[in-house]
Order: structure tokens, then C-alpha cells, then sequence
């Protein structure tokens, strides 16, 4: 079986055998419904719009789903006939790779030894209270390793850390977070190695929820949510959730053209070989190493997971110029990252409808009798998309009502519009905002882009700020991450960033 991008209409294949035991339990994703129908039935999602035709023994298997309770392949399997739970097993986690299911591995029958890793500079305080984090985990005591690596603080963090029975080593010179996790990691005994931030803690469930997922032994990595703690100001209220640490409540895989594109290293958990196996983090980048690090272990063909069943509490920064000048430097970072991994260029999703919606509005104030020929045929577009899927909801035997039909690609080309104003004010927001003073038309193209996103993840996320100040802070960050990015280009002579890959949808 296989599944498409938003709106499409797939066909069933064969689940194949699996090669090793069962050790997980599913959910069905609760934005689903099963619809049966003769010889089998479909999957139907309507935010967004995904049908997914079934035969009969996966219709079976799902049917035995639900989004509130987590079964086995073997429960599952159990009510299909002549289907043996390995099977079950590979076809569900076929449907978990493309977020259609919630796979929750097992806990081990015997825990793993876990090293981890805190490289420590500076922030006695917040490293004191990291590592009394880490000594409350409730993972068992004789498999689990705590290991500081104090990068040449000042003054050193030993005297922070008194009455706290960690090891500790110190560095006479600052080497850099990626240089002091390496040395760690070649000292550790563990078979696992987590990495930890100093600013950070963990709930003492943290490692109880990542470590099952070494079940498979493709996985070489898997990172959890990080979360902010209550906020106080607006700068923090803003942090809480617009960090790019924070990727999101949906788990799943891991890659660059995946949701997910890489795995902070603050929250982090990765097989000791695997990590030994690429040379480590690279001890050159300051900023941007732990996306260097996980692309590269993707290249080596492992898997590389996010889970959200526990999370990192990260302090975030909390004053104005201090969270600017951060966002400035993942943005430099980009260049450096896309110099050394060319084949991972960002991807613009340009959808076609939006396109003639913002020439439609670009020529009303000059050339109305063209804007109004844009408008009509940006109807005749999307009236087209709804017949023609229509169409092909009906030949599967699917009754959709019109009303949540046209609901649906609605949603779908207002998503697409939040998406592409989110890349085009990341990347292009102030020479947009330059061409839109010089051609007055363009003002009202200018302005929807740069405010369709901030005012969509004001409503989404809901931050303890009012809209004017949220709207205020997002084009601020994204202003101070596009200079980033120009400084980053102009210093390594890569232009990657400001040249990505183009996808054309309706």
C-alpha cells in the first residue's frame, strides 16, 4: 500500500513479510475514518484530503485500530486469518513511516546502557540543575552513565556541581560543544549516548520513552520534543512556541524532505557506533553541527526518528537582542550546511492557485480588467480541482458532502498559501518589501505574504501574547534569520539557501 501528498487518491499493495520479531503497538491517527465497502473499504482523511483504497486483510487490520487505544500486531492480527503478526507488523509500520498510524515501541525486557552527555560553558545554575535532572531519571540505576564535559567555564563549573556524584571533566581551553560531546563520547561505556544541553532538563520519564525505539536496528538516533518552560515577558511567551528547537506534537521519521528535517542535539539519543561510525559531530561548526551531524548519519542509510511522548524543558532567551542575534546565526549556518550537503537544498512549495491570487491582487489597483481575468481564473482552478476530485471520490464508491468537500481544498490552498509566505518572508521578506515601495501594486502582494503566516500561527499555536505583538516579533525574527542567511551565503560563497528546489502543486 502506498500513500500520496494532500488530495491524492492511492491504491493498495501487499503488505510484505517482516524480517524480525513484533515489538510495538499502534494507534490509528484520530483525523482518520474507515468507510468499508465490498472486497475491503478506505481510509479517508478530510484535513487534510487523503483516500487510501484497502483490500480486504487491511481493511481487517485497521478496523481493529483506534485512536485510543494502542494494539499489538499479534492483537491485530489475531482477528485476520492466515496473517501472522510479523506481517501485520511490516504493513502497519508501512502506514506509521507516512504518519498514518502512531507506532509506540515496547519497552525492552532488558534496558540498554545509556551514557549521558552534558557539555557544559558557562551557567553554573542551570548546569547544577540539569544534572539534578539527570540523577532523578528513573532509568535503571546500574545502566545509566552521567558524564559533564565543562569547556573551560569561568569560573569552573566544579564548585557548582559540588554534592552532585557526576563525573566531571575539564577542558583548559574552549573547544566548542561539538569538540567536548566528542571527547565524551569516546570516554562513554554506554551502548546508547544522550546528549543534553546545560540549559536544559529532563523529566525523569526522558529516557523510559526514547530508548524503546532502538527496537529496530535500522534506528540509529532518535530526539524528543523540547519545550519551553512557563513563559515571563513576550519575548519569552514568543519562544515558547516559535522555537525552531520545538518540532512539533507529531512524531515520525526524520529527514530533510521529511516534516521533521533534523533532531536538536539537546534532546538527543543515538547508538555509541552509529556516532563513532560518521567521526562524531563535526568539531568546526559552532552553529548548525547537530543538523550536520543527523544528515550525515542519514547518509549512511540509518533511520532517524522523532518521538513526542516525553520532552526537554529548554530556557530559551528571553531578551529581544539576545534572541535576534541567535536567529541570525542559524541562518549564517545555512550556507555552511548546504555547502557540505548539497543534495539536501530546502524545498519551496509553489502552488499554482496562490500564484494567480497574488497576480489577481497585484493587478486590481493598475489593471483591474486583468486582475478580474486572474480572479476568474483562479475560480475556474479550484471549481476544476473540486470536480475533478469529486470525481474521483465517487468512482471509489466515497460520498463526501459538498460542503466539507470544498471545506477541505479550502483548507488545502490556505495551508499552501501560509507555506509559501512562511518561505517567501523567511528567505526574500525585505527585498520584497524594497520591489513593494517602488511599485505601490505590489504592496497589498507584499503585505499578505508577510501577514497570512504570522496571523495563522497566532490562531494555531496560541501564544500568551496579544496578535499585534506576535505578528510584530515573527517579522523581526524572520528579518534577523534572512540576514543570517545573506551573511552566511556571502561568507562561504554558497548560494544554496537562496536557490531551493521548486515544487509546483495546484
Amino acid at each position: 500500500m502506498s500513500s500520496a501528498s494532500t488530495g491524492a487518491l492511492v491504491e493498495p499493495r501487499s503488505p510484505p513479510v517482516a524480517e524480525r520479531a513484533p515489538n510495538a503497538q499502534y494507534r490509528l491517527a484520530a483525523e482518520f475514518d474507515l468507510l468499508g465497502q465490498a472486497g475491503g473499504g478506505v481510509l479517508l482523511s478530510l484535513s487534510p484530503l487523503l483516500v487510501m483504497r484497502l483490500n480486504a486483510i487491511g481493511f481487517a487490520l485497521l478496523e481493529r485500530l483506534s485512536p485510543k487505544e494502542a494494539r499489538s500486531p499479534g492483537d491485530v492480527a489475531a482477528g485476520v486469518p492466515g496473517l501472522s503478526p510479523l506481517q501485520a507488523e511490516s504493513f502497519l509500520d508501512d502506514l506509521a513511516h507516512r504518519r498514518l498510524l502512531s507506532r509506540e515501541p515496547v519497552p525492552p525486557l532488558d534496558w540498554p546502557s545509556v551514557s549521558v552527555i552534558v557539555a557544559a560553558h558557562g551557567r553554573p545554575s542551570a548546569t547544577r540543575a540539569c544534572v539534578q535532572s539527570l540523577l532523578a531519571l528513573d532509568y535503571p540505576r546500574d545502566r545509566l552513565e552521567i558524564l559533564v564535559v565543562d569547556d573551560a567555564s569561568e569560573p569552573p563549573l566544579a564548585e557548582a556541581l559540588v554534592g552532585l556524584r557526576v563525573p566531571l571533566v575539564r577542558l583548559d581551553r574552549n573547544l566548542g560543544q561539538s569538540a567536548a560531546r566528542n571527547l565524551a563520547a569516546a570516554q562513554a561505556s554506554g551502548e546508547l549516548l544522550a546528549f543534553i544541553d546545560n540549559d536544559c532538563q529532563a523529566a525523569p520519564d526522558w529516557l523510559h520513552h526514547l530508548v524503546p525505539h532502538f527496537d529496530d536496528p535500522n534506528v540509529a538516533a532518535v530526539g524528543g520534543r523540547v519545550v519551553a518552560p512557563p513563559p515571563n515577558g513576550p519575548v519569552a511567551a514568543f519562544e515558547a512556541v516559535r522555537s525552531p528547537l520545538d518540532s512539533g506534537p507529531v512524531e515520525g521519521e526524520v529527514g530533510p524532505d521529511e516534516p521533521v528535517a533534523y533532531l536538536p542535539s539537546c534532546n538527543l539519543v543515538v547508538r555509541r557506533d552509529a556516532l563513532l561510525a560518521v567521526g562524531g559531530f563535526a568539531a568546526d561548526m559552532r552553529v548548525g553541527e547537530d543538523v550536520d551531524f543527523i544528515w550525515r548519519l542519514l547518509g549512511t542509510g540509518a533511520r532517524v526518528r522523532y518521538a513526542t511522548a516525553t520532552d526537554v524543558v529548554h530556557h530559551h532567551r528571553v531578551q529581544l537582542r539576545a534572541l535576534l542575534a541567535r536567529r541570525a546565526d542559524y541562518g549564517a549556518s545555512e550556507a555552511d550546511l548546504q555547502a557540505r550537503h548539497p543534495g539536501c537544498r530546502s524545498i519551496m512549495k509553489v502552488p499554482r492557485a496562490t500564484l494567480l491570487v497574488l497576480a489577481a491582487l497585484a493587478s486590481v489597483g493598475s489593471a483591474w480588467t486583468l486582475g478580474a481575468a486572474l480572479a476568474l481564473a483562479t475560480l475556474a482552478s479550484v471549481g476544476g480541482e473540486l470536480v475533478g476530485k469529486r470525481r474521483r471520490l465517487r468512482a471509489m464508491a466515497v460520498d463526501v458532502p459538498a460542503g466539507r468537500l470544498i471545506a477541505s481544498v479550502l483548507r488545502e490552498h490556505a495551508a499552501s498559501l501560509y507555506h509559501f509566505g512562511h518561505h517567501a518572508t523567511r528567505y526574500y521578506g525585505l527585498p520584497l518589501v524594497a520591489v513593494g515601495l517602488l511599485w505601490p501594486p505590489l504592496l497589498p502582494v507584499v503585505a499578505m505574504l508577510l501577514i497570512v503566516p504570522p496571523v495563522w500561527d497566532h490562531r494555531r499555536l496560541r501564544p500568551a501574547l496579544p496578535l499585534p505583538a506576535f505578528v510584530a516579533l515573527y517579522l523581526l525574527e524572520m528579518a534577523a534569520y534572512q540576514l543570517g542567511v545573506w551573511r552566511g551565503c556571502l561568507a562561504r560563497r554558497c548560494w544554496y539557501p537562496l536557490l531551493p528546489r521548486l515544487r509546483f502543486s495546484h
